[in-house]
C-alpha cells in the first residue's frame, strides 16, 4: 500500500513537471509573438520617421535630392510653342500674364532632373523676383529690358540662352516648331554650365507646408464644405484657364483654351495636386506692353485642393522672402503632396467656379471694381 501511494505521488509530479514546462513554453511563445509584434511596429515606425520628402511637393526623394538647388526655367506658352516639355517634372510650376495677351510658365525642378525642357523664353522681372524667393537658378533665353535689369539688382544666377545658344541650349528640330519656339536645354546641361560659373549647386531649400498624414486629414478639415470641380480663370478675353478636378486622381487637369495641357515629352495630362490662384494687380510699364506685377505685399486669392476650394491670402515682404499663403484665420495653408500649379492673376480678372452658388460673385474682382467707382 505505501509502495502504491510513492508511486502515485511520483506520477503526480511527473505530470505536475509536465505541465509546467508546457506553460513556460507557451509563455514563451507569448513573449516572442509580442516582441515580433512589437519589432514590426518599431521598424514600421522607422521607415515612416527616415522617409525623406520633397520640400517642394511632400512628395518621397532619394537623400542625394534632398538638399539639390532648384533651377527655375521659363517656358514659352505662346499658341506655336505649346505643348511644352517637362511640365510634369517640375515641383512648381508659375503662371504670369506677359505682353501680348498671352501667359508665360517657370517650371521649378527641385527634385527631378528632366532630360529636355521646353520651349526655352524670355526673362521678365516678376518671374526673377519670383525664382529668387526659392534661390533658384534662373534659366531663360534672352529677357525684356526690365527683366535683364532685375536679374542683377537683386543677384540672381542666371543661365542666359542668348550667350549659351549651342552650349546650355540647343535648337530642338524633333519638333517642329519655328523660332523663337524651338528653343530647349536639360537639367544635365543647366547643371554643367552651372558648375562652369561656380554657381553653388546645394542649398538648404525653404519647404512648404504639406499634409503627411495617411488619409490627408489636415487638407480635410482645412478645406471644409465649399465643393469645387471646376474653376475657369479668364486671363485675357481670348485666353482662359480651367482648372478641373479628377476625384479619381484627386488631381486636377489644366485646360488651356478648351485644350488639356499636356507634357510633350510623355504625352501625359498635366495633373497637379493643388492649385493656386494669387491676385496680383498689374499695369504696362514698358515697351511693347511687358508688364510689371506687385508680387511684393500682400493679396488675397484661392486654393483648390482634394475637391474643394477655399479663400486664401498672401504676403511677401520682399524680393528674396518668400510667399506665404495663409487662410482665414491667418495659419499657413497645407497643400496635398504633389505638383502645386499657381496662377498670378489681376483682381480684376473674371473667374467662374462650378458648381456655382447663387449670387456669388468673384470677390477680388467686385471689390476692385467698388474702389474704381469711388
Amino acid at each position: 500500500m505505501r509502495l502504491e501511494l510513492k508511486k502515485l505521488g511520483l506520477l503526480l509530479l511527473l505530470m505536475g513537471l509536465v505541465f509546467s514546462l508546457v506553460g513556460c513554453k507557451d509563455l514563451r511563445s507569448n513573449d516572442k509573438e509580442e516582441n515580433t509584434k512589437e519589432s514590426m511596429e518599431t521598424e514600421k515606425i522607422k521607415e515612416e520617421e527616415e522617409k525623406i520628402l520633397s520640400p517642394l511637393s511632400g512628395l518621397e526623394v532619394s537623400e542625394d535630392s534632398l538638399n539639390k538647388r532648384p533651377f527655375a526655367v521659363m517656358l514659352d506658352n505662346h499658341f506655336d510653342a505649346i505643348p511644352q516639355s517637362a511640365l510634369n517634372m517640375a515641383d512648381l510650376i508659375y503662371e504670369f500674364k506677359a505682353e501680348g495677351e498671352f501667359t508665360r510658365y517657370m517650371a521649378i525642378f527641385q527634385s527631378n532632373s528632366p532630360e529636355v525642357i521646353g520651349p526655352v523664353r524670355s526673362a521678365r522681372p516678376y518671374f526673377v523676383d519670383t525664382a529668387k524667393e526659392y534661390n533658384a537658378i534662373y534659366a531663360h533665353w534672352g529677357g525684356s529690358e526690365l527683366g535683364y535689369a532685375e536679374i542683377p539688382k537683386i543677384g540672381v544666377n542666371d543661365l542666359d540662352g542668348i550667350a549659351l545658344e549651342g552650349i546650355t541650349y540647343y535648337r530642338n528640330k524633333e519638333v517642329g516648331k519655328k523660332r523663337p519656339h524651338d528653343g530647349y536645354t536639360s537639367s544635365k546641361l543647366l547643371r554643367e554650365q552651372a558648375e562652369k560659373y561656380k554657381y553653388d549647386l546645394t542649398d538648404d531649400v525653404k519647404p512648404l507646408k504639406f499634409d503627411t498624414t495617411k488619409d490627408l486629414e489636415n487638407i480635410k478639415e482645412q478645406m471644409a464644405e465649399k465643393i469645387c470641380t471646376s474653376l475657369t480663370l479668364n486671363f485675357f478675353k481670348s485666353y482662359k484657364e480651367v482648372y478641373e478636378y479628377d476625384e479619381s486622381l484627386n488631381k486636377y487637369r489644366v485646360i488651356r483654351n478648351n485644350e488639356t495641357v499636356i507634357d510633350e515629352h510623355d504625352k501625359k495630362d498635366v495633373t497637379p495636386s493643388n492649385i493656386i490662384i494669387e491676385f496680383a494687380a498689374s499695369k504696362v510699364t514698358g515697351p511693347l506692353g511687358t508688364l510689371t506685377i506687385d508680387i511684393v505685399g500682400s493679396g488675397n486669392g484661392l486654393l483648390l485642393s482634394n475637391g474643394k476650394l477655399i479663400e486664401i491670402n498672401w504676403q511677401k515682404n520682399s524680393f528674396d522672402e518668400k510667399t506665404i499663403f495663409t487662410r482665414q484665420d491667418g495659419e499657413e495653408i497645407y497643400l496635398t503632396p504633389g505638383q502645386t500649379w499657381i496662377s498670378v492673376a489681376d483682381p480684376t480678372d473674371a473667374y467662374e467656379i462650378l458648381p456655382a452658388e447663387e449670387n456669388v460673385e468673384n470677390s477680388a474682382a467686385a471689390e476692385n471694381s467698388a474702389n474704381a467707382d469711388k
